[in-house]
This record gives structure tokens, sequence and C-alpha cells, in this order.
């Protein structure tokens, strides 16, 4: 079920996606980029959420002629695993730690998107 239309080609999304992921892993790698604050809601948060908003929009485009359906369960896997390593992954960097406060806005970020689909393919299937 193709429910998504759009005149920038897969390709071009699957390009942005493996950016905008290598851009995340770059920052997140940067010993001492601006020590997360322990706040529950904060600007840091805020950046988190729509970082991987961001990602997860990226990942929905660029299936956009699979079944999105089975798209969305990559992504719900996606969103529980990815977050949770980038977090562990910065560990060892001097000046970052591991923050449960960011794997859970970087999966609301994806839960965001993860429901605005859902919801698609739910109005798609009533027509």
């Amino acid at each position: 079920m193709k429910i998504i239309k759009n005149k920038i080609s897969i390709k071009t999304y699957k390009f942005l996606f493996v950016i905008w992921s290598l851009v995340i892993l770059t920052l997140t790698s940067i010993p001492k980029l601006n020590i997360p604050t322990e706040n529950i809601v904060s600007l840091d948060k805020l950046a988190h959420f729509g970082v991987y908003l961001l990602l997860a929009w990226l990942f929905i485009r660029m299936h956009q002629t699979a079944n999105l359906g089975s798209t969305l369960k990559k992504l719900i896997l996606l969103s529980l695993t990815v977050p949770l390593f980038d977090e562990l992954h910065q560990i060892p960097i001097p000046g970052r730690m591991f923050s449960v406060w960011d794997v859970i806005a970087d999966f609301i970020g994806f839960l965001t998107i993860i429901l605005i689909f859902k919801r698609k393919i739910q109005i798609a299937k009533k027509r």
C-alpha cells in the first residue's frame, strides 16, 4: 500500500537518512559538547526529540514504496535500539555520559512519527 505522494526520490531520502545518521553519530562523539542536564524538560531533551523525529521521518520516507505496516515494524525496532546504543557509545567519551532521559526523548521522537504514520495507515484502509 503506497500512501505517501512525493516528488523527492527514494534514493535522495536514503542519502539524507545516512547523512543524518552520521551527523547524529558525529555530534554524540564530540567530547564535552555541552554536558546534558538532568532536567526532564529542557532544550537538550527537545533537541533529542527533534533529531530522532527527523531520523524516523527520513526512515519512513525512504521506504515509501514498501509495505508501510512492515516499515513501521522496522521503525519500532529501530526506535528501541538506536537511542540506547547511541547513549551507550557515549560512556567512554570524555565529558559525555549515558542519560536515560535522553533515550526517552529520542524514543518519543520516534514514537511521534510511528503514531502519525499508523494513523495514516488507518485512514488509507478506510478509503
